[in-house]
C-alpha cells in the first residue's frame, strides 16, 4: 500500500507566494500614480526648461524677459492665458500673425521650430497662468491733432491741405457738411471707402485707432476748430525728397510750403529756390538740392522708420531684430553687401528681402544711418 502523499506543505508554500505577489502588486499599484506623477512633472519641467531657452533666444526683444510684452502684446497675462487653450498658443507661435511683427515660427510655414519645440514654448508660457498679474487694457482716445497728422501726411493729396479740397473732390473741412452725418458713417466711409467715387478702402491701411483719430479731427472741424498736424519741420523735407524720388511735384511742394513756413533764414531761402525749380519742372535740380538740406542719414531714418523699426526697434536697438547699433555684421560688409543682403533678406528668419519694394538709392540711405550708429 503507497503511502499517503501530504500537500500541505506545498499548499502552503503557494498560498504564502500568492499572498506575497498581491502584497507586492498592491503595493505597486498604491506607489505608481505618484511614480507616475513624478515622471510627469520631470517631463514637464524638461519641456518648460527647453520653452524657456527657446523664449530666451528668441522671444525677450517682443514680448519682455518675463511676458510682460514690447513691441509685442504681453503673453503673461491672466486674461490671455485663461481664455486660450494650450492648441491655440501653439497655432499663433506655429501660423504667426499676418498684418504684424509676429513671423510663423513653425517649420510648416518656412520657421525654425519643430512642433515639439512648438509645444516646449506652450509648456513655457502656461506656467505662467497660476501667477499671471490682470493686465487691463489701455484706454485709446481719439486725439484729432494724430488725425491732422495723418491726414496732412495722406488724405491731402485728394482732399486739399486742410481738408480745403482739390482739383479731384470738394472741401471737406466745411462744419455744415459734416453735420449732413456722424462719426460711425464717416468711420465706415475710411475704413471701406467709396469706390466708385475713387475713394480707397483705409480700413487696409490704417488701424482701427488711426481710423478714430481721422473720425475725432472730422469732428473737431465739425466744431469750427482749427487742428494743426504735429510734423516735424524735417519730416517735411524728408516727405519732399522721396515725392521728388516718385516724380510727385505736387507732393513735393506742398510739404515744401509747409516745411517753408517753419523754417528760417537761408533755410528758408533754399526751400524758396528748390520751389522755382519744381515750377520750372527741373525735377533732378530740385532732387540735388534738396540732398543738400537732408543728409542722407536723416533720409534713411524716415525709410528705416517705416520698413524696419517693427522688427529692429524705432532707434534700431532691436526688437524682434537683432540690434544695429556696434553691430559686427554691419561694420564688416561693404555698402554693397549690405544692399545684396537687404534686397535679399535672410531665409528661414522673419528678414524678409526688399527687392521691388526698395530702390538701391533707398538702401544706400538706409545704410547711411546704420553707419552712424557704429562705433
Amino acid at each position: 500500500m503507497r503511502p499517503e502523499e501530504n500537500y500541505y506543505r506545498l499548499i502552503g508554500t503557494a498560498f504564502g507566494l500568492t499572498l506575497a505577489i498581491l502584497i507586492t502588486f498592491q503595493i505597486y499599484l498604491i506607489r505608481e500614480p505618484a511614480r507616475v506623477q513624478a515622471v510627469q512633472a520631470a517631463d514637464l519641467a524638461a519641456a518648460s526648461e527647453a520653452g524657456r531657452q527657446l523664449y530666451n533666444q528668441n522671444c525677450i526683444e517682443c514680448h519682455g524677459e518675463n511676458g510682460e510684452g514690447k513691441v509685442g502684446p504681453a503673453l503673461n497675462s491672466r486674461q490671455l492665458l485663461e481664455i486660450t487653450s494650450d492648441q491655440a498658443l501653439f497655432n499663433l507661435i506655429g501660423n504667426g500673425v499676418p498684418g504684424t511683427a509676429m513671423p510663423a515660427w513653425g517649420q510648416t510655414f518656412g520657421g525654425p521650430f519643430s512642433d515639439e519645440q512648438l509645444r516646449q514654448m506652450v509648456t513655457f508660457i502656461r506656467a505662467w497662468e497660476s501667477t499671471a498679474p490682470e493686465i487691463l487694457p489701455e484706454v485709446f482716445t481719439p486725439d484729432p491733432v494724430r488725425g491732422a497728422t495723418i491726414f496732412a501726411t495722406t488724405c491731402f493729396i485728394c482732399h486739399g491741405e486742410n481738408g480745403q479740397g482739390s482739383t479731384r473732390v470738394e472741401k471737406l473741412n466745411d462744419p455744415i457738411r459734416l453735420k449732413d452725418f456722424g462719426d460711425a458713417w464717416y468711420r465706415d466711409t475710411i475704413a471701406y471707402g467709396r469706390p466708385a467715387k475713387g475713394m480707397p478702402t483705409w480700413g487696409t491701411v490704417l488701424s482701427p485707432q488711426q481710423i478714430d483719430d481721422l473720425v475725432a479731427l472730422l469732428g473737431a472741424w465739425r466744431a469750427g476748430e482749427t487742428v494743426t498736424p504735429n510734423i516735424p519741420f524735417k519730416k517735411h523735407l524728408r516727405s519732399a525728397a522721396f515725392a521728388l524720388r516718385q516724380f510727385d511735384p505736387l507732393d513735393a511742394e506742398y510739404h515744401l510750403n509747409a516745411a517753408l513756413a517753419e523754417g528760417d533764414g537761408s533755410v528758408a531761402g533754399e526751400i524758396r529756390a528748390i520751389l522755382n525749380l519744381i515750377n520750372q519742372n527741373d525735377l533732378s535740380a530740385a532732387k540735388t538740392r534738396l540732398t543738400g538740406l537732408l543728409p542722407p542719414a536723416e533720409m534713411g531714418e524716415e525709410l528705416f522708420f517705416g520698413y524696419c523699426a517693427a522688427c529692429h526697434g524705432a532707434d534700431g536697438t532691436g526688437g524682434l531684430g537683432k540690434n544695429l547699433h556696434d553691430n559686427n555684421f554691419v561694420q564688416t560688409k561693404s555698402d554693397s553687401e549690405l544692399i545684396e543682403f537687404i534686397l535679399a533678406g535672410r531665409r528661414g528668419t522673419a528678414m524678409d528681402g526688399f527687392q521691388n519694394i526698395l530702390t538701391a538709392e533707398q538702401i544706400n540711405d538706409v545704410i547711411a544711418l546704420l553707419r552712424t550708429w557704429q562705433k
